[in-house]
């Protein structure tokens, strides 16, 4: 019987994580590698959009998120100068109903311990923690990866080498793809807090929105409604590497001293601030060579104004896997990959840089941005991203 060929995966994020699902369930043997010695929670919370969560469903992991997971029952946006309703959206059985999946909202950890537990219980998937990419050589019948140790170097042979490193990927540069990133002048600063410990408004079932000058303020709840996941993001040069370096609060209530009385009472209660700068980087011609890719941040870095980071690395995962399956060749199949995937993650960053435009407008604009939004009908909104939403990431076409 001829043995499973093997998948060598950089970076157990969510990417990396449901990739090793996947590719386990089409038969290859998997090796995900992860540079920290212990996985550990870095961001809040994320949305999930159908697009993304009609593809953890066949894998059990709604169901182990029944618990955790939130489905907002609205989303609502809201003016920040006065508090002022500008557009309210159905989500909850109303999304799900059009697209036959569900709209959720999750905290990182719970998905990514979900992820694990999963894998853990997959035959064919060895996890490697501790193990920081250091080189590869590729040469026509394998891949030779070389990771760096507490005990000294560690070499895998495989067939296929997955970067899944995140935004500042090793395998990226490995692999010769030098294109730049590059700061977007504006950070990102976020807080759990426990429910009771919000103001009532902020405790609803929902996903809220606030438009103000060079700011954005959202909110949701997260951890099966016990805590709520606040997010405010600013103009703002500040460019330390890294997803979680401490904020300042107090700066953080001086960005939005100008805002109406209940977002800057929800921007009080955000105690314990974590913040990061929000990296940009245009899309690419390739992400592929013939034993090589990448998938995720890595790929594709992404702005957090559509929600689409962690949903798009999951669309990754799924799409490359049935490329894998649907074409032996692994040349035609990653090159298939690269076909599908990069266009529509080059559409989806360039529409981010378009809503963080509109997001944070001001004058005239911000006032002809808001008329917009009020005259707009009902399902506006959700209809404005069916080609997100509605997609099925696991249809190669071949």
């Amino acid at each position: 019987m001829r043995e499973p060929r093997h998948i060598v995966i950089a970076g157990a994020g969510i990417g990396g994580l449901f990739a090793s699902l996947v590719l386990a369930k089409s038969g290859w043997r998997v090796t995900l590698a992860e540079r920290e010695s212990a996985l550990t929670e870095f961001g809040a919370g994320i949305q999930l959009s159908p697009n993304a969560s009609r593809l953890l469903r066949p894998f059990g992991l709604l169901d182990d998120l029944r618990d955790r997971a939130v489905a907002p029952e609205a989303l609502r946006i809201r003016r920040a100068s006065d508090g002022a309703m500008l557009q309210q959206a159905a989500l909850g059985k109303t999304v799900e109903a059009r697209f036959g999946a569900p709209f959720l909202v999750v905290h990182r950890a719970d998905l990514q311990a979900a992820l694990l537990a999963r894998i853990l219980k997959t035959e064919g998937i060895t996890f490697l923690t501790g193990h920081r990419l250091e080189d590869i050589r590729e040469a026509e019948d394998a891949i030779t990866v070389r990771f760096e140790t507490a005990a000294g170097d560690v070499k895998l042979i495989a067939d296929l080498l997955i970067g899944a490193d995140g935004l500042w990927s090793r395998a990226r540069q490995l692999a010769g793809l030098p294109s730049p990133s590059h700061p977007s002048g504006k950070t990102a600063w976020r807080a759990l807090v426990p429910r009771e410990k919000v103001p009532l408004f902020a405790r609803a079932n929902e996903t809220a929105l606030w438009l103000g000058r060079d700011a954005h303020l959202v909110h949701y709840p997260v951890q099966g409604g016990e805590m709520i996941n606040i997010v405010a993001i600013i103009k703002d040069d500040w460019r330390e590497e890294g997803w979680s370096a401490e904020g300042n609060p107090d700066i953080l209530a001086e960005r939005f001293a100008g805002w109406h009385p209940d977002a800057r009472a929800l921007i009080a209660s955000m105690t314990a601030v974590r913040r990061w700068a929000l990296i940009d980087r245009a899309p690419e011609s390739h992400w592929s060579r013939p034993r090589f890719t990448l998938l995720g941040d890595a790929a594709h870095p992404m702005l957090p104004f559509l929600a689409q980071g962690a949903s798009q690395a999951i669309e990754d995962a799924a799409c490359l896997a049935a490329c894998l399956d649907a074409q032996p060749e692994l040349a035609r199949a990653l090159k298939h990959y690269d076909a599908l995937r990069i266009p529509r993650t080059a559409r989806i960053q360039r529409l981010a840089r378009r809503q963080a435009q509109i997001y944070h407008l001001s004058g005239v604009a911000a006032q002809l941005r808001d008329l917009t939004l009020k005259v707009m009908p009902r399902d506006g909104i959700i209809k404005r991203f069916d080609w997100i939403y509605g997609h099925d990431a696991a249809k190669t076409g071949f």
